[in-house]
């Protein structure tokens, strides 16, 4: 999803004259709010298992010369 597409949905759901936000606009706000938080959450998932995998080779390596 392109962060500039995100952020004019956010505004424009919020900002739509001088009108507040309906709950449907709400509604849409939150699942792309959801969206993208279910998105970070897996790719910091994949990241720290790398850095584990990179950790545990570290200290075998470390292991191995001593």
């Amino acid at each position: 999803m392109d962060e500039e597409r995100v952020k004019k949905r956010l505004h424009d759901a919020l900002h739509r004259g001088h009108r507040k936000a309906t709950e449907d606009e709400l509604a849409e706000v939150t699942a792309v709010v959801l969206a993208v938080v279910g998105e970070v959450a897996v790719e910091l998932s994949v990241l720290l298992a790398d850095l584990s995998q990179r950790v545990t080779a570290l200290e075998a390596r470390k292991d191995d010369r001593s």
